[in-house]
């Protein structure tokens, strides 16, 4: 009887698995990762429509969750200022994330920000999120809040290159070889 049963749930299985299964060895592509559509404020209280109003054709995102991976984030910029005076398509953003808090706690971290980011030049280019951290970081295939992450983006918001950590001599070579591509 076992047997029996056996012979019929076979074929069942098989038409019920084989097709997922074909699909995946034909090598589906995977789905882009894609920065979520958000209206944000810039510390100089521009109002952005992301991922389309980011301003260069790619764009480096300096993510990070707490306001000690600040310096982490920080040590990526000689690299970013050098490539955005190499080439005109490219900019930087500093993007510290927060939970979707109410409104006076973003005038009051917002201004805390712009205490230590003393220079009003820099303004334009940190951008505060406030959003469900969990479903940004999904949406950006982000494993966890312990490392500041380095993304280029492009203007649909297609992550193109991603690093985390600090950054390093190789990373930085990486990087620029990602944006000489991107912006051919």
């Amino acid at each position: 009887m076992l047997q029996r049963i056996r012979l019929l749930l076979f074929p069942v299985l098989c038409l019920t698995l084989l097709p997922g299964a074909v699909a995946t060895s034909q090598g589906d592509a995977p789905r882009p990762v894609i920065f979520p559509t958000l209206s944000v404020e810039t510390l100089a209280r521009t109002k952005l429509n992301l991922p389309s109003e980011f301003a260069g054709k790619v764009n480096l995102l300096l993510i990070y969750f707490e306001p000690e991976q600040a310096r982490a984030a920080d040590t990526w910029m000689p690299a970013a200022e050098a490539l955005q005076h190499m080439n005109f398509n490219f900019r930087y953003y500093k993007m510290p994330v927060s939970g979707p808090e109410n409104l006076i706690f973003r005038w009051w971290d917002s201004s805390s920000l712009r205490s230590v980011e003393t220079d009003p030049e820099t303004w334009p280019w940190v951008v505060p999120l406030y959003v469900n951290k969990q479903d940004f970081r999904r949406a950006l295939n982000i494993p966890n809040e312990k490392d500041v992450v380095a993304l280029l983006v492009n203007r649909s918001g297609q992550v193109l290159w991603r690093s985390s950590g600090p950054l390093s001599e190789e990373k930085k070579a990486a990087l620029s070889n990602a944006v000489t591509t991107a912006t051919r």
